[in-house]
C-alpha cells in the first residue's frame, strides 16, 4: 500500500502519536516538510500543509508541551570582531601553518557571509559531495589584481532542500578582518587537490567537529572560555552587528537567508551593495 498521499488527519496522528514524543519538534517539522517533497516529486496534489487548520492547531500544542519538558538551550555568545582578532592573534603566531591560514578563512567565510557552520563544512570525510560542499570551483573574485570581491556559489542550505543555490557576495574590507584577503591567502597554499574547498594540510576535510574544536581550542588560547561559543556564533553576530550599522533588515534577512521571510531572496539587491556590508561588519567596533 503505497503512503502516499495522505490525509490531514493522519498527519495530525502523526504529529500526535505517543510513539513520537521522543521526537523534537524541529524534527517533527522536518519530517512533515519531506512528506510535502514527497508529494511534489510523485506529481501528487500540493498537501499544502502550512495551510492545515487542524495540523496548525495541533503542532503549537506539541511544542509548548517539549518547552515544558525539555531543560533550556544552553546559551550561546556570539562572534564579536573582537574576538575574531584574538582569534586571528591565536594562528598568526605560526603564520606559515597552512591549517592556520585554512581556518582563517573558513571564520572570514562563515562571519561575513553569514553562514551556518553547516554551509561551509562536510558532515564527515565519507559523505562529501562534489554537487552539495563547497569546491575550489565555487569560489571566484571579480578581477584578478587586486580584487574587490568575491563570490560563493552555495549550492544547497537548511532553506534550500531543492538545491536552487545562491551567490554571496563579500567585498574587501581593507582591514585586519577581510575575508577576501582571508580566502586568497588561503587558496595560495591550498593547492589544487580535488575536494572540499576547506581542507588541512594532511588531506582531512574541515568537518563540522573539527571546525568547532579549532575554534573552541583558539578561544581558549585566547582566554575565552570556549564552552559558551558553537559553529552558529558567527551568523549570530554578523546578523546582530549588520542591524547595529543601521543595515537594513529586508537586506539582513536575505544575507542570511532566513526561512521566515525567504521571499526576500527574490529582491534584486546590487551585489557591489551587497558586497560593502563586509566593510561595516568590520568596522562594528568603532
Amino acid at each position: 500500500m503505497s503512503p502516499t498521499p495522505v490525509s490531514e488527519h493522519q498527519l495530525c496522528q502523526f504529529v500526535s502519536s505517543p510513539a513520537n514524543e521522543g521526537l523534537k519538534y524541529s524534527s517533527i517539522k522536518c519530517y512533515l516538510s519531506a512528506v510535502r517533497h514527497l508529494h511534489l516529486e510523485k506529481k501528487l496534489p500540493d498537501p499544502n500543509i502550512g495551510n492545515m487548520a487542524q495540523l496548525e492547531q495541533v503542532l503549537p500544542r506539541v511544542k509548548s508541551l517539549q518547552s515544558k519538558q525539555l531543560p533550556p538551550p544552553k546559551p550561546r555568545l556570539p562572534i564579536t570582531p573582537d574576538i575574531l582578532l584574538k582569534l586571528k592573534n591565536v594562528w598568526n603566531k605560526d603564520p606559515s601553518n597552512k591549517d592556520n591560514i585554512m581556518l582563517w578563512a573558513a571564520v572570514c567565510l562563515g562571519f561575513f557571509g553569514f553562514l551556518r557552520a553547516g554551509e561551509f563544512t562536510v558532515p564527515a570525510d565519507n559523505v562529501y559531495d562534489p554537487t552539495a560542499h563547497l569546491n575550489m570551483e565555487d569560489i571566484s573574485v571579480d578581477r584578478k589584481t587586486n580584487p574587490s570581491m568575491a563570490r560563493i556559489k552555495l549550492k544547497k542550505s537548511k532553506t534550500d532542500p531543492f538545491r536552487q543555490g545562491v551567490d554571496i557576495y563579500v567585498g574587501r574590507t581593507f582591514g585586519q578582518l577581510c575575508h577576501v584577503a582571508a580566502i586568497l591567502a588561503y587558496l595560495a597554499v591550498r593547492g589544487p587537490d580535488t575536494g572540499s574547498l576547506f581542507m588541512f594540510a594532511d588531506g582531512r576535510f574541515l568537518t563540522r567537529d573539527r571546525f568547532v574544536t579549532r575554534v573552541r581550542g583558539a578561544l581558549t588560547a585566547a582566554g575565552l572560555d570556549c564552552s559558551q561559543y558553537a559553529g552558529h556564533s558567527f551568523r549570530i553576530r554578523a546578523a546582530t552587528t549588520a542591524a547595529q550599522k543601521g543595515i537594513k533588515d529586508s537586506t539582513i534577512k536575505m544575507l542570511g537567508r532566513w526561512q521566515s521571510s525567504a521571499y526576500l531572496l527574490n529582491i534584486r539587491t546590487p551585489r557591489d551593495q551587497l558586497a560593502r556590508v563586509s566593510a561595516t561588519l568590520m568596522n562594528s567596533s568603532n
